[in-house]
């Protein structure tokens, strides 16, 4: 920057000579100055944010628990949820978000014209993922792209504010807002390493194309989901990289991560903590790792009650026999209530909140796997009430067959499958 004359007007904005405002008594220079209150600025947004709004944001954060992670992400996704809801999420009818009341507050006020005309520009600010397409790290400065939009931007790193370590290659999680000709990160940034990017880009892409929105329309409406995506697999990430003792028990998971090369990392982080669990308490005869990976990807689909598949099509997919699969995911299931009983319910949630309760057993997860078939045939057809009983007989005969209505009443089941195909037929208006 260049010099300024101590009896100019200062460049902050003030309407004062520079000797009586930003050079009084300084040898710093303006940029350094306008970089330290802006991120006091940003500071001072959080803290308003939570003084006045704390119900609103603890509100959004309640909506999306996830157990057991790591301390550091917890705080980032709180934090950063934080930030979605303060700049995108509407507090009023009229579509007002926290930042706006911010930029009404008379706190606002008193930052120099300088960094007010900085800040002012914030508004509209959205979260992205950025993946560092070049890093000049003795400047501050980032080339990075948005992963799901493929904008380009260049960023600066403010001098006065901490950042974590990044290379090349990583994707920042934050949120980019205006700075002189460039951009800054607000508050903080989360870098994701480059190891689990292209996972990352296509469990993004899957969300955004649910949400028919393009890339920074879906981030300010549904972030959430997007940060739920993000840490889904980074915590992915953390369980693939731990160690085995055992290599068999290793092999078990290599042969569902080759099988499932496209699966979310929800349900490859279920089967692997499932899988460490029944390893560390079992003794495992693994004479065919295929055979308990098969299972085991069954197993999670019901556990987390999406990506489900049938036995059959665990077996067909994984080249073993249907009877195998099936022994071995019982076996998972008893050793599942067992370990429920040991505890006395006390970690139930990581088996209940899978999908599996205390009264849960075979033929419920039969009777929902059919159903979904059924309602396949609805939507498809509409109703043919000789082909619903159909379906009914032939179920009933399998479940039969498969020693699944030991002391059932078949006649109120039969009863029971009508009514509920009916109530799925109104409700979903398949008519």
């Amino acid at each position: 920057m260049a010099a300024v004359s101590r009896n100019a007007l200062c460049p902050c904005g003030s309407g004062k000579k520079y000797k009586h405002c930003c050079g009084k008594g300084e040898t710093v220079s303006v940029d350094s100055l306008i970089e330290r209150e802006l991120v006091e600025c940003m500071h001072d947004v959080l803290l308003f944010a939570s003084e006045r709004y704390e119900d609103e944001i603890v509100e959004v954060i309640a909506e999306r628990p996830l157990e057991d992670r790591p301390e550091v992400l917890d705080f980032a996704v709180n934090l950063f949820v934080a930030n979605w809801v303060i700049f995108c999420r509407p507090i009023e009818e009229k579509g007002t978000t926290i930042f706006s009341a911010y930029m009404r507050d008379r706190r606002y006020a008193r930052w120099r014209p300088a960094v007010q005309a900085h800040v002012a520009r914030w508004e509209g600010t959205v979260p992205s993922f950025d993946e560092i397409i070049h890093f000049d790290e003795d400047r501050r400065h980032l080339l990075v792209r948005d992963i799901l939009t493929g904008k380009e931007k260049h960023v600066y790193l403010l001098a006065t504010e901490e950042w974590p370590e990044m290379e090349k290659g990583d994707v920042l999680l934050g949120c980019l807002v205006p700075y002189k000709e460039e951009f800054t990160y607000f508050s903080t940034v989360f870098p994701v390493v480059k190891r689990s990017k292209e996972r990352l880009v296509r469990a993004l892409q899957a969300e955004q194309e649910r949400s028919g929105k393009t890339g920074d329309e879906f981030l300010r409406n549904s972030f959430p989901l997007a940060l739920d995506a993000a840490v889904s697999e980074f915590l992915w990430q953390l369980l693939d990289e731990a160690e085995w003792d055992d290599s068999e028990e290793e092999a078990v998971i290599l042969e569902l991560k080759r099988h499932e090369a496209d699966a979310s990392a929800l349900l490859l982080s279920q089967a692997t903590i499932f899988w460490r669990m029944y390893c560390a308490r079992e003794v495992v005869d693994i004479e065919n790792p295929t055979v308990y990976a098969a299972a085991l990807r069954f197993f999670a689909g019901q556990m987390i009650e999406e990506d489900r598949i049938s036995e059959e099509e665990a077996a067909r997919r994984y080249g073993v026999s249907v009877e195998d699969v099936e022994s071995t995911a019982m076996e998972f299931l008893l050793f599942g209530l067992e370990t429920l009983d040991d505890e006395d319910d006390g970690d139930e949630e990581w088996f209940n909140d899978g999908g599996w309760d205390d009264d849960a057993d075979w033929l419920d997860a039969a009777i929902d796997e059919w159903l979904d078939k059924v309602e396949q045939l609805l939507h498809r057809d509409g109703w043919d009430t000789d082909k619903v009983n159909r379906l009914i007989d032939e179920a009933i005969n399998k479940w039969k067959k498969d020693g699944l209505l030991q002391g059932v009443n078949e006649e109120e089941l039969r009863e029971e499958l009508e009514n509920c195909v009916y109530e799925m037929f109104v409700e979903r208006g398949f008519f």
